[in-house]
């Protein structure tokens, strides 16, 4: 899975911000805000990515077990399937 065109990670302040931009603009209102985790996982969304390799991400990252960070991918995918950010 990887996010779709037209949506970009800005930093606002000391936030991170998806924005539509673009055809996306017009059919998404608003934005998405993500904490520093959910910045990490958006990253690696970037570029295609299982979520294993998400999991892997939050591993390397902090000092989590591995179902706290298979449960953190899993929400923080199921939000971004709900905005439609993903493919």
């Amino acid at each position: 899975m990887r996010i779709k065109e037209g949506f970009i990670l800005k930093q606002v302040a000391k936030q991170y911000v998806v924005v539509p931009v673009g055809k996306n603009a017009i059919n998404f209102n608003g934005m998405i805000t993500l904490n520093h985790s959910a910045k990490l996982l958006f990253d690696a969304l970037e570029k295609d990515a299982t979520e294993q390799d998400l999991v892997n991400v939050l591993l390397e990252a902090y000092d989590i077990s591995e179902e706290f960070a298979l449960r953190d991918v899993r929400s923080f995918i199921n939000t971004l399937e709900e905005k439609n950010v993903i493919e």
